[in-house]
């Protein structure tokens, strides 16, 4: 039996949580240099895009999932100073709903996927010739190091492709992080999709070898691309996390 289907899952949500985990405790450390550095005011102007980002990717995959949507506040600065929140996105869903339930866990993730997945396309578009193929997460190292060489040349600079990458890796990078009700949330539905997977695993009996095959690879490529993209992203939080840290060193 093939348990391609239940490895890439286990590995999807594995990822995600480790990542997820690490992005949150950057990003806590983010936030507090930043507003050191910038005061409330100019830590909300900063955060305005990439919190209204990182709202609304929860807030399309909730509607994906048939969430019955109960209030949306995708960015709320003034009222942040009193409970800390600059947006959220409230949601219900049904118990007994197996797709509503496993949507708990995508809504949680969402703004990795989402966060991941712009960054990745918009490096890939700006400098196109700077990736090397990456089809195994052995891989990712070597594809990090020939992206950063390739991307920071005379001619990459020069681009008015650069200025969009800056402004993606400024205003969206540091959002990509989960809260703890994120995680929460996406607990909450990590067991049901494990168990759909094994479902779907056993299905997957009756499709031909050579199709499962191209499908395992399919699934490996998506896995290696998405830990490239949630690497990269970690690696701007940590160059901005020091970056402001020093400035507020400085400052004080």
């Amino acid at each position: 039996m093939s348990f391609s289907i239940l490895i890439f899952v286990i590995e999807y949500i594995v990822i995600t949580f480790v990542f997820g985990l690490i992005y949150m405790f950057v990003g806590s450390k983010n936030s507090k240099y930043i507003q050191r550095c910038l005061g409330w005011k100019g830590y909300c102007v900063l955060g305005s895009i990439g919190v209204t980002f990182h709202e609304l990717s929860h807030l399309i995959i909730a509607v994906i999932f048939r969430h019955k949507i109960t209030e949306v506040r995708l960015f709320r600065p003034s009222q942040s100073r009193i409970d800390g929140t600059l947006g959220y996105v409230d949601h219900t869903w049904k118990e007994k709903s197996v797709y509503q339930r496993i949507g708990n866990f995508f809504i949680g993730t969402a703004p990795m996927l989402f966060g991941a997945g712009l960054l990745f396309l918009v490096l890939r578009i700006a400098y196109p010739s700077s990736f090397i193929d990456v089809a195994e997460i052995s891989e990712i190292p070597d594809a990090l190091i020939y992206a950063f060489s390739n991307m920071f040349t005379s001619s990459s600079l020069l681009s008015v492709w650069t200025l969009i990458v800056l402004l993606v890796i400024v205003f969206i990078c540091p959002y990509m992080n989960m809260s703890g009700a994120d995680i929460k949330g996406a607990v909450s539905g990590v067991i049901t999709l494990i168990l759909l997977s094994l479902l779907l695993t056993i299905v997957s009996l009756v499709i031909p070898a050579d199709i499962m095959t191209q499908i395992q690879g399919s699934l490996n490529t998506f896995i290696a691309y998405y830990s490239f993209a949630l690497l990269l992203g970690l690696v701007v939080n940590i160059i901005m996390t020091i970056c402001f840290a020093l400035v507020s060193l400085v400052k004080k």
